[in-house]
C-alpha cells in the first residue's frame, strides 16, 4: 500500500486528480486507516499512468476512459496480455465509425483492393510488432512498464504518423509532379 503523497510523485498527478479519479470510479476507495491518511494498492500507479496515458496521446475524455475501463477488466500486471487487451478495448470504441466508412466506401465504389491491402499490411506489421516486443521484454526484464509504454507509442503514435506521412509525401509528389 502507498501514501496519497507517493501515488501523486510517482504519477506526478496533483491530490485532487486522483481523488477525482476516486469520485469517476477510475480508481477504488482508498483504506483510510486514519484521519488524512489515504491508502492505495500499488496497482493505482500503473492505472493512473494508464488514464494519463489515454488522456495525452488518445484524446480520451474521462467518459470515454469509464467506458473502457467498464468494457474490460484490466490487469495491470507485467503481462503482455495487457497490451492486446486495451487494443482491443481501443478498437472497439470505433467500431461503428468503421462500419460506416466502409459502407461509404462501398456506396462509391471504392475498389476493395485498397481495404485488403491494408488488411495484409496490418498483419505483416503486426507480426514484427509482436516479435520486437516480445524481444525487448526479454532483453529488459526489469523495465517491463517502460516497455510496454514504449510499445503502446510505437503502435498506436508512431505508426500511425509514419503511414500518414508517407501518404502525404506520395500525394504531394504526384500532384507537384
Amino acid at each position: 500500500m502507498i501514501k496519497m503523497k507517493e501515488l501523486m510523485e510517482q504519477t506526478g498527478e496533483s491530490k485532487s486528480t486522483l481523488l477525482y479519479y476516486v469520485k469517476e470510479g477510475l480508481l477504488p476507495q482508498p483504506q483510510k486507516p486514519k484521519p488524512n491518511v489515504h491508502l492505495y494498492d500499488e496497482k493505482s500507479v500503473k492505472t493512473v499512468k494508464f488514464i494519463k496515458y489515454l488522456q495525452e496521446h488518445l484524446s480520451y475524455s474521462i467518459s470515454q476512459i469509464k467506458e473502457v475501463f467498464a468494457s474490460n477488466n484490466f490487469n495491470f500486471d507485467d503481462s503482455f496480455e495487457m497490451i492486446i487487451s486495451s487494443l482491443k478495448v481501443l478498437s472497439q470504441n470505433r467500431d461503428k465509425e468503421i462500419e460506416q466508412i466502409l459502407k461509404k466506401a462501398k456506396e462509391f465504389g471504392l475498389d476493395d483492393k485498397l481495404i485488403q491491402e491494408y488488411k495484409n499490411t496490418a498483419k505483416k506489421l503486426a507480426k514484427l510488432e509482436f516479435e520486437a516486443g516480445r524481444e525487448l521484454l526479454k532483453t529488459h526484464p526489469d523495465s517491463h512498464e517502460e516497455v510496454y509504454k514504449l510499445l503502446f507509442d510505437v503502435i498506436l503514435t508512431l505508426k500511425p504518423y509514419i503511414l500518414n506521412q508517407e501518404t502525404i509525401k506520395e500525394h504531394r509528389e504526384r500532384f507537384d509532379g
